[in-house]
């Protein structure tokens, strides 16, 4: 199945199933509400991994994101669609050892169509080198391990962040990250989902 072809769920406003399903390219076109999951690896307690869309994505190529995102497929599961871990990154999770962030609702528009999600947000601490990720370069270009403080910084005011990086060709990509690398309609859900993660950890480290 194709990507664009990929059947999603459909919600209402207050995300309840409406029993319909329908094409991914269709959901988008005509702005239907449905889920989508999203996973932050923090390191060592201060470190947040941020990926490089890939060039080839039908929204926001290139852009810096979450550490992995992805859309449930129609009638999964937790337990199916964190293989998206696995298909992007190279690392084999389990559903029971994520921690459930948010429930968070996102409208984005763009020229073709309006992005409407309930997007599951979870979290999870994994402490290996940027080197141990393998990474699909139809999905991910490149892992960056930034600083949590300094990527809220850079995703609330702008600016620039110094990261390290591992492409997708397993080669060291060190960038410096601007405000432009980043998805614009993203930056406000963004500062206030690394914030969470920020007391999570100080809660978790006690």
């Amino acid at each position: 199945m194709s990507e664009a072809t990929e059947r999603f769920d459909i919600l209402d406003e207050t995300g309840k199933s409406t029993g319909e399903t329908l094409a991914r390219a269709q959901v988008h076109k005509e702005g239907k509400w449905h889920r989508s999951f999203h996973l932050w690896i923090v390191k060592e307690g201060r470190y947040v991994l941020l990926q490089r869309r890939s060039k080839h994505k039908d929204l926001e190529a290139n852009k810096v994101d979450v550490t992995v995102g992805g859309h449930f497929s129609a009638g999964e599961t937790l337990q199916e669609v964190v293989r998206e871990v696995e298909e992007e990154v190279g690392l084999f999770v389990r559903p029971e050892s994520l921690h459930h962030l948010e429930t968070r609702k996102v409208e984005r528009s763009y020229e073709n169509g309006v992005d409407r999600e309930f997007q599951e947000v979870y979290v999870l601490a994994v402490d290996q080198p940027l080197e141990h990720y393998y990474l699909d370069c139809k999905e991910v270009s490149v892992l960056y391990e930034a600083p949590l403080e300094g990527a809220i910084d850079l995703y609330r005011d702008g600016g620039f962040l110094a990261v390290n990086g591992f492409d997708c060709q397993g080669r060291n990509n060190n960038a410096l990250l601007i405000e432009e690398d980043l998805i614009a309609q993203a930056r406000e859900d963004t500062v206030q989902t690394l914030e969470k993660i920020q007391a999570w950890l100080k809660d978790k480290i006690g």
